[in-house]
């Protein structure tokens, strides 16, 4: 069973922010799924985003100042198709980035970010 965390759009395409909570009607909350296998973007019925775990899949904290930065992360799906997302507490996002590199890893793939894997030579 994919733990989930409840996201917020400010309506712009791909990116969430955790400001915007009060005053929007609920189909406006995005959900992410960290499951063994995949990780999925829902919002309402319809899904966003929904890839397993790859090589091309990148995952990572945001870095920046203040502390939207500290509650948002990076995801790319896979190429073309990435969400910048963003959490109620830097905990939450942490949490997700943590779990969804554990069962990446699971399936036998390291889950980084774009600068993490220049690092790494890949």
């Amino acid at each position: 069973m994919p733990l989930s965390w409840k996201l917020m759009d400010r309506g712009h395409h791909g990116h969430c922010y955790p400001d915007e909570w009060v005053d929007h009607p609920s189909e406006s909350i995005h959900v992410l799924h960290v499951g063994k296998m995949r990780i999925k973007l829902r919002k309402g019925k319809s899904t966003n985003a929904k890839e397993y775990y790859s090589t091309s899949m990148q995952l990572c904290g945001v870095r920046g100042g203040g502390n939207a930065a500290a509650q948002a992360l990076f995801w790319q799906a896979k190429k073309g198709l990435s969400f910048v997302l963003a959490f109620e507490s830097a905990r939450e996002r942490n949490a997700a980035i943590m779990l969804a590199r554990r069962f990446a890893f699971d399936c036998n793939i390291m889950l980084a970010g774009p600068d993490d894997r220049a690092r790494l030579g890949s």
